[in-house]
């Protein structure tokens, strides 16, 4: 999941130039937010299912990444629990934020194109 803040677009809502937030999951671009009015375009049918398979890509990376970071810098093994009691909050948060795309106000209509 990456969430990119600083997208300059024009909004399909208000019509203004500006920032919009854009969530990409599994490198394809699922949703876009305005800064300016809060209007929310989702351009996935299933946002759920597409982090759900986001989610399960990194995680079957994630043995190959540790391995990779032991062997690069053997003393990051020592912030392993940390980044471990830490992780199920960040996957909340991530959840929590396309909830919010989700159900956001002013959700914008289906599209299949990649432009807000």
């Amino acid at each position: 999941m990456k969430i990119e803040h600083d997208a300059i677009l024009t909004c399909a809502a208000c019509g203004v130039e500006g920032p919009h937030e854009l969530l990409y999951l599994s490198e394809h671009m699922r949703a876009s937010r305005c800064a300016n009015c809060g209007f929310t375009a989702v351009y996935s049918e299933n946002l759920y299912a597409d982090y759900a398979r986001d989610l399960a890509q990194r995680t079957s990376r994630f043995p190959i990444n540790l391995a990779s970071q032991a062997f690069k810098r053997p003393t990051t093994v020592f912030s392993w629990p940390f980044k471990a009691a830490t992780k199920p909050i960040g996957l909340l948060k991530e959840l929590s934020y396309v909830t919010v795309l989700k159900r956001g106000p002013r959700r914008g209509h289906q599209a299949s194109s990649g432009r807000a």
